[in-house]
């Protein structure tokens, strides 16, 4: 019988203890570590989504750029903290899931080294041609390719960056050969694109917007699995007639591994008020985003799955950073 009520004074005391932990937390200022330089979508979105979050807990969130190395200096820092949910991570498909599907050898381990609170938005990519190419649709466009074996090309910001990845796995599903044009960055992509200097790309729909409806790019799908409010009348991917074809980029919160679960509870709650909030939810839909909150169990499976298609794309197509 002691050892009975001495259990159950155990257990009420933990839960008293954890109940006081997440009423205490936060008591001081949070720190978000963006690994991307100010005015890059990633840093856009994660000070949309923590400014609502910082209402939510009553607290100041401080919004640290940590840049360098494509997000992995940043990335790297925050599994370094300490696991106090007082230093936190906006994390991208970039560092968490693309580099590792490379094989990149990271200072850290995407699953290992991290607690995921919830995916946070991704930005779907537009599907775009010059208008000198002779098709008004997917289908059209894929039949050219056919017709044309090796002619066509697709353009870029980069070799392994989302667009790039996603023009492969559009290769590989159509069964066409389209010759991949990488460039260092969107502003040079764009303008070459634009140009007619490359035939058709994928790029996000901030970049695309302006030039679609001047009539100087066409719009043939979009790379989410529904239709963005920017091109409600341009089609998925899969209404084109490619089941299962879905590329975003995405950004993602987490904490440092070992932050305990009633901390995480608390900031997974923030990130899903947040982006519930019908202000948060314009600003980043105005910026090519979808809000797209989940569980910290639904983050870790989702970037399972992320990290092990990416791997898949990136071995069909051969692609090497090297």
């Amino acid at each position: 019988m002691r050892h009975a009520i001495w259990g159950a004074a155990l257990l009420a005391a933990s839960c008293a203890f954890t109940s006081s932990h997440a009423q205490q937390y936060p008591r001081r200022p949070v720190t978000l570590v963006i690994p991307f330089p100010p005015g890059a979508a990633t840093d856009a979105f994660g000070r949309i989504v923590s400014q609502r979050m910082a209402h939510e807990l009553r607290q100041q969130i401080v919004v640290v750029n940590r840049d360098g190395a494509a997000g992995v200096i940043g990335t790297d820092y925050v599994a370094r903290a300490a696991p106090d949910g007082y230093t936190l991570l906006w994390g991208t498909s970039s560092g968490l899931a693309i580099m590792p599907a490379l094989g990149k050898k990271l200072p850290y381990d995407p699953r290992r080294d991290f607690a995921p609170v919830s995916l946070g938005a991704k930005i779907a990519w537009v599907l775009v041609v010059h208008p000198s190419v002779p098709a008004g649709s997917v289908k059209a466009l894929v039949a050219l390719a056919k017709a044309r074996p090796g002619k066509l090309n697709f353009a870029s910001a980069g070799t392994a960056g989302a667009p790039h990845l996603a023009g492969e796995l559009f290769k590989s599903m159509a069964g066409i050969d389209i010759v991949h044009v990488p460039y260092r960055g969107t502003a040079l992509f764009a303008t070459d694109l634009v140009a007619g200097q490359v035939d058709l790309g994928f790029a996000s729909p901030v970049t695309t917007l302006p030039f679609t409806r001047a009539g100087r790019l066409r719009a043939l799908a979009v790379t989410a699995t529904t239709r963005l409010d920017a091109y409600p009348d341009v089609p998925t991917m899969v209404e084109a007639g490619f089941p299962g074809y879905e590329l975003t980029q995405w950004y993602a919160m987490l904490a440092p591994a070992h932050t305990p679960a009633d901390i995480i509870a608390t900031l997974n709650a923030a990130v899903r008020n947040a982006l519930a909030d019908a202000g948060v939810r314009k600003r980043l839909t105005d910026e090519g985003g979808i809000p797209s909150p989940t569980s910290p169990e639904g983050l870790d499976e989702f970037i399972r799955r992320e990290t092990a298609s990416f791997a898949k794309i990136i071995r069909t197509a051969g692609i090497r950073t090297d």
